[in-house]
């Protein structure tokens, strides 16, 4: 599951894309799912092309076996942790900031989970200003893939946090059961699993990571679908089959067909704001 597309500098550190699929704005999940299929075709795959939210993630942790965080953000990340604990399925967090990385498998059955963690992890690698270095994912992914394969197989132990800085080669275990809190709100004796609460959506705007652009959020999930050919002013307008980009004087639009937006060479949110608003009365025209 993921709501991106496949861009040029994500190819650095993954073996799943290709520049064509960079230079075709494919949706990530469904590039990823091709190329899979080509490694072994009999492996089934069911690929979900959208963000993850209170609103949707039930579905999503149904009658699943073991949840693996492969986010980027704190947030969906304290999602996960309260739906997988609601449920009762096991997941395995993994994370990279420049060099660093850190892993852990949490359990249904035991604590502490990862809100109790999240004042020692923190929020640090929410942010790519650092960027990522690839070997780094590698090795993180590897330990996720090992703590998935104990948990399917049933060989579950004590967790540990696992860090590392690939760098300075350097790398620890940290014993994390004395975390627990007593009064935790996904793993405490009344639970209330706050990250699951829906709260009334709003039209969302915020600057991405490193300020490379704008993210737009609509207040509720829409069904956009340009035509081909879209009398759209000044704007340099192309159609792919996930999304559509508009490029005018230096600004670039990535609109989402559920209404969502990534918009990049703009001065400040206001001015985002203004260009969105401007596509998604073309969007009304054209529908």
């Amino acid at each position: 599951m993921d709501g991106d597309f496949v861009e040029l500098h994500n190819l650095q550190r993954q073996q799943l894309f290709t520049e064509q699929d960079a230079d075709d704005h494919r949706a990530k999940v469904k590039a990823a799912a091709e190329r899979l299929r080509q490694i072994n075709s009999s492996v089934l795959i069911h690929e979900a092309f959208a963000e993850l939210s209170a609103a949707n993630i039930d579905e999503y942790v149904q009658n699943v076996d073991v949840i693996v965080d492969a986010t980027d953000n704190f947030a969906t990340r304290m999602l996960i942790n309260d739906a997988a604990r609601k449920n009762g399925v096991p997941w395995v967090y993994g994370g990279v900031s420049g060099s660093y990385g850190v892993s852990m498998p949490f359990y249904p059955d035991q604590s502490p989970c990862f809100r109790c963690l999240s004042p020692y992890i923190g929020e640090d690698e929410d942010c790519d200003t650092n960027g990522v270095l690839a070997t780094g994912i590698q090795i993180v992914a590897a330990h996720q893939a090992t703590h998935v394969l104990r948990i399917l197989v049933g060989d579950v132990q004590t967790p540990k946090l696992y860090t590392f800085d690939v760098w300075k080669a350097e790398s620890s275990y940290v014993a994390v059961s004395k975390l627990a809190m007593a009064s935790c709100e996904t793993c405490g004796p009344a639970p209330s699993y706050p990250a699951l609460r829906e709260r009334p959506r709003e039209k969302h705007i915020q600057w991405m990571c490193a300020r490379t652009g704008v993210q737009v959020r609509p207040a509720q999930s829409l069904q956009l679908d340009f035509p081909d050919n879209l009398n759209a002013d000044e704007w340099h307008y192309k159609r792919f089959p996930d999304l559509s980009t508009f490029r005018k004087d230096g600004r670039q639009v990535i609109l989402f067909k559920d209404g969502r937006a990534m918009i990049r060479g703009v001065q400040d949110t206001e001015e985002a704001e203004a260009i969105y608003d401007e596509l998604m009365g073309l969007a009304g025209e054209s529908s």
